[in-house]
């Protein structure tokens, strides 16, 4: 039989413990989601530099500074990508310069949920995605 003290110890940095997984949990998901995201499902191209090769992609969020997307395949290792979208109802293509941030599989058919941050992009789809994320225009020109 254990001794009364040390299960109160073991107990007590048990708690201690996942307290502490929680709280920096907490923080990084805070750091993560620093900005609006908004839910959406439009088709968009993934590409790398020289626009080759090119991968078909469902964009699932976006936000100001970043954007995620689920793609049939897993991305070979570069230091940056480019996103080519529309907006629901708008006849505008924008596109992105981003860097990966995070990727992870999703469910058994091999595809990947991708988390892009956002490097450059034009003034205007910069507006456009403000727009979308804040009011959701379904239709911005």
């Amino acid at each position: 039989m254990l001794h009364p003290a040390y299960v109160r110890y073991a107990v007590c940095k048990a708690h201690w413990a996942s307290t502490r997984r929680r709280n920096v949990v907490e923080q990084l998901t805070e750091q993560r989601r620093a900005h609006i995201r908004r839910l959406l499902q439009i088709e968009a191209s993934v590409f790398a530099e020289g626009g080759q090769p090119v991968w078909p992609a469902q964009v699932i969020d976006i936000a100001r500074m970043g954007v995620g997307f689920i793609l049939a395949e897993k991305l070979p290792e570069r230091p940056r990508y480019w996103i080519r979208f529309r907006f629901p109802d708008s006849p505008i293509v924008d596109e992105a310069e981003m860097i990966i941030v995070y990727s992870r599989p999703v469910g058994s058919k091999g595809r990947y949920h991708y988390g892009g941050r956002i490097l450059a992009v034009s003034q205007e789809c910069r507006e456009r995605i403000v727009e979308y994320v804040t009011r959701g225009n379904r239709y911005m020109t």
